[in-house]
């Protein structure tokens, strides 16, 4: 960032305007789908919400999926409404933003774009005739995003098989993993289990509402779409997980969370305009509080500066580092301000040829298996490691001198 500085706060500043635009975006967006206090709940769920807070200042590109991802459904509601050149031209353009800043976005743009061909294909067998519908329209916006997604769709398709054979570091998704999921997206079991229901029960009450829905023809679709944007990342994420790899993560839902906040802040306004918003917000707060303090004051990040710290101590002149896996290159530059002072790489195989021109491995966000294999691979040994941080996976953020790997 050459205007603000390469600080840890200019690299943060992004997702922080990110973060808070999402609130603005899911004011817009709930505003649209049920009214305006559905809009003012939501956006107060969100701001209060200790998972979204916490990775609107991750520098990374979690913020940017959820404020994409928002932006995307706001145009798709929009649209499926009264569609017109402009929105059309902004879906488009918002679709393949959403798509571009995280591979779980292809989950939740699939599911939206599968709700809205039915809405389509209804249209068309009730009218009995061809044409493009309001939903037809979002369709072709959408199919526009996708092309221009395409070429990094191959590239993404590449790296989805090398995943699948070689391994990923997030564990296999059993009830403890799922539910501790759950937590860290709601910052409480309680509150996810009742904004999980009110989301689910969105959907029973538009079979109860022929026709309209909070006065508009076109909020039935609204919540369609809102429910397939929410839970089409989990469903399809889990599917993949227990049939293929494991990919299910809960910072990879950020951009879903909103949509089960919209849902649930719509059904509270539903069911009791004057008591429910109030209610549901006080007891989020309430029971969330906990996790909000902890993530506003005492939750730490992987230690990166400090296991550079530890290896610039440790390290004597003329040594070398290798960094397994290669993800992490950009976060080890930063802090040893030296891209040359260490060389990535990728498989525990290209690991083993390089070995013997390093003296010094470093670990990253990987799972006990590979964690094995690449101590294996870097050379005999039975100490413990010479510096460990906090990091995710087993792994952690491990540093190891040749010799002292297992």
């Amino acid at each position: 960032m050459p205007v603000a500085g390469d600080s840890e706060t200019a690299l943060r500043l992004p997702s922080v305007f990110l973060g808070v635009l999402a609130v603005w975006l899911i004011y817009l967006t709930g505003k649209s789908m049920a009214g305006n206090t559905t809009g003012l709940l939501a956006a107060a769920l969100l701001t209060v919400s200790p998972f979204h807070i916490w990775y609107s200042t991750e520098a990374r590109m979690y913020a940017l999926l959820a404020a994409c991802g928002l932006a995307f459904l706001l145009l798709v509601l929009k649209n499926l409404e009264r569609p017109s050149t402009w929105r059309l031209t902004g879906l488009a353009i918002a679709g393949a933003l959403f798509l571009y800043s995280h591979i779980y976005a292809l989950l939740g743009f699939a599911s939206v774009g599968v709700i809205c061909a039915i809405l389509a294909l209804t249209g068309i067998l009730k009218s009995e005739r061809l044409g493009l519908s309001n939903a037809g329209l979002t369709c072709l916006a959408m199919a526009a995003s996708a092309l221009a997604f395409l070429p990094w769709l191959i590239i993404l398709a590449l790296r989805a098989r090398s995943v699948a054979e070689e391994g990923f570091w997030i564990a296999y998704p059993d009830p403890a993993f799922l539910i501790n999921i759950a937590f860290n997206m709601a910052g409480s079991l309680t509150v996810f289990w009742v904004l999980a229901g009110l989301a689910v029960a969105s959907l029973l009450t538009i079979l109860h509402l022929p026709g309209r829905y909070f006065g508009k023809p076109q909020s039935a679709d609204a919540i369609l779409v809102c429910f397939a944007y929410t839970a089409g990342p989990p469903l399809l994420a889990y599917l993949y997980s227990i049939f293929v790899q494991p990919i299910l993560f809960d910072r990879y839902l950020i951009a879903a969370w909103p949509g089960v906040i919209l849902l649930a802040s719509a059904t509270a306004q539903r069911l009791a305009p004057r008591v429910a918003p109030a209610a549901l917000l006080a007891l989020a707060i309430w029971l969330s509080y906990p996790e909000l303090k902890f993530t506003l004051l005492e939750k730490i990040r992987p230690e990166w500066r400090q296991i550079a710290q530890d290896y610039r101590a440790l390290k004597g002149e003329g040594d070398h580092l290798l960094l397994y896996k290669g993800f992490a290159a950009p976060a080890v530059s930063y802090y040893l301000r030296d891209p040359n002072a260490f060389t990535a790489v990728e498989t525990v195989d290209e690991l083993g040829q390089r070995a013997e021109n390093a003296r010094w491995l470093l670990i990253v966000h990987t799972s006990s298996e590979e964690m094995r294999a690449a101590e294996k691979a870097f050379g005999p040994g039975g100490n413990s490691p010479a510096a460990r941080r906090f990091g995710w996976g087993a792994s952690g953020l491990t540093l190891l001198e040749r010799g002292q790997a297992e």
